[in-house]
């Protein structure tokens, strides 16, 4: 609530300073300057702007199209130059058709000079009929302060009124993640979140239909709770059985398929994994070789084979992509300590994995880095992490230095798992990567991978297709030499 009466003390400081000839500085010309309004702030994809997000450059809007069914949150915010005591506002609301509606509070709001946003919540209880017309209508009737007006008082558009139409909505779901590595310990606990992004109605969540599962050892799963801002579902697997053969790999994977309510998007698969134990030294940290958080532009370079011009010809293809330490708990047997934030309490100290790097990018949450490549695979791909959260590979790359403790060489290995990449035409694919080579020390600082790559997904390859990379750990390399396979990559149609 500070953030969004921050927002608004600046957004009205930069409108007050324009000048007469303004438009929105003629909203000040009446009541000193005082009045009381509606102040949905909507974005160019129609998502409401909540408390901390701020976009100056959007104007309150009087009319909303709602195809979600997230609470809707509305903003009534008093502009003063000084409100010098309580004050209470009141509205009402009416609506037109059968939708079953929570709003809070019901009829009064109230305001302090220390605040000056008040909130209306909207709450959609269940499906609605939307082949019916369905509105609400909310209206500022009353304020206990004479000297504030109801309303921007000019001929624009006064916010003194807000209208709402209920749309068909076109829901979706998702994982969080891909991939969850376990232990294999009998009654180990292991947690994780379906995401609802439009909202959801519980009573329509059943998880005999809405999941598919490949199990390769025995669990329980359960439902925990509704998350707190209501747009996600938590689950909990609890293993029934003792998987501790550490030569052995153990893995479950459980879909998110398609109902009639629910399209699964996004991350569709995740995978639940024991994986086979292996004896490393810490010490080698083989990962730090491939990463550097004090820069933020940090960037593992690649060299792909590939005949991406489709002209017969295959050719090394210069790429890079974003690379960073993959975060584990402190009781990880290959965890190494990153940081003690300069404290003896251990619960917020940092650990990587000692030989596991990841790709992703972090400059806002719907951006894609270019793991491996991929975004050349492909024609008409989304580019968004929303739609293609495969061009992000949190977990990419575990290495195995040659006797458990080289410092110079060993064996790498592509972390199998299911990246999901959609195109822009809203075909979604989930692709299963594994894949494996070497790595080694090739002058002083300078580290190569020398990779094959295995995709596979039946209607877009037609089974599995395998590419050759060259990773490296800064761009001092040389290009390598060409090729005599036939691993050679063209793009695909999405």
């Amino acid at each position: 609530m500070k953030a969004i009466k921050l927002f608004l003390f600046i957004g009205i400081l930069f409108i007050s300073s324009c000048s007469s000839n303004n438009d929105d500085a003629k909203r000040f010309s009446n009541n000193n300057g005082q009045f009381i309004r509606f102040f949905l702030l909507v974005d160019s994809n129609n998502d409401v702007l909540e408390s901390p997000e701020i976009n100056g450059g959007l104007v309150a809007v009087s009319a909303y199209d709602k195809s979600n069914v997230k609470t809707l949150k509305i903003p009534v915010a008093i502009t003063s130059t000084a409100l010098i005591e309580n004050t209470t506002a009141t509205f009402e609301a009416s609506t037109i058709g059968e939708i079953d509606l929570d709003i809070t509070p019901q009829e009064s709001l109230n305001f302090t000079p220390e605040k000056l946003i008040d909130t209306i919540f909207v709450k959609i209880n269940n499906r609605w009929d939307f082949s019916q017309k369905q509105q609400l209508k909310l209206k500022l009737i009353n304020i206990s302060d004479p000297n504030i007006a109801i309303g921007i008082q000019n001929n624009l558009d006064a916010n003194d009124e807000l209208l709402i139409d209920f749309l068909e909505p076109s829901l979706q779901y998702t994982f969080e993640t891909n991939r969850i590595e376990i232990k294999g310990t009998q009654g180990e606990i292991v947690d994780f979140k379906v995401n609802f992004p439009l909202g959801f109605f519980p009573n329509e969540i059943d998880d005999t239909t809405i999941f598919e599962f490949l199990n390769g050892f025995d669990y329980t799963l359960t439902r925990n709770a509704i998350g707190p801002d209501g747009t996600s579902l938590n689950y909990r697997i609890t293993l029934n059985e003792d998987i501790q053969n550490d030569d052995v790999l153990y893995q479950t994977t459980i879909s998110l398929i398609d109902t009639d309510s629910y399209r699964a998007t996004g991350n569709t698969v995740i995978q639940l994994v024991k994986p086979v134990k292996t004896e490393r030294d810490l010490e080698a940290n083989t990962a730090a070789n491939f990463y550097d958080l004090s820069d933020p532009f940090y960037r593992v370079y690649g060299e792909h084979w590939n005949d991406f011009n489709n002209d017969g010809i295959c050719v090394w293809q210069a790429f890079f992509a974003f690379a960073y330490p993959v975060v584990v708990n402190s009781d990880n047997e290959n965890a190494i300590l990153y940081d003690d934030m300069g404290t003896t309490d251990t619960s917020d100290d940092t650990y990587h994995h000692a030989f596991k790097i990841g790709f992703n990018a972090f400059a806002n949450p719907t951006s894609t880095t270019n793991s491996f490549n991929l975004k050349r695979w492909f024609n008409g791909e989304s580019i968004s992490s929303v739609n293609s959260p495969g061009f992000n590979i949190p977990t990419a790359i575990e290495f195995f230095p040659e006797n458990g403790n080289s410092l110079t060489n060993g064996r790498a290995l592509i972390i199998p798992q299911f990246l999901t990449i959609a195109g822009r035409n809203g075909n979604s694919y989930n692709i299963a990567i594994s894949g494996e080579g070497t790595y080694s020390e090739i002058s002083t600082g300078l580290f190569e991978i020398a990779l094959e790559l295995r995709a596979t997904n039946d209607d877009l390859f037609g089974g599995t297709v395998t590419s050759e990379y060259r990773l490296y750990s800064n761009n001092s390399y040389t290009e390598p030499d060409p090729l005599t396979t036939n691993n050679c990559i063209t793009e695909t149609d999405l």
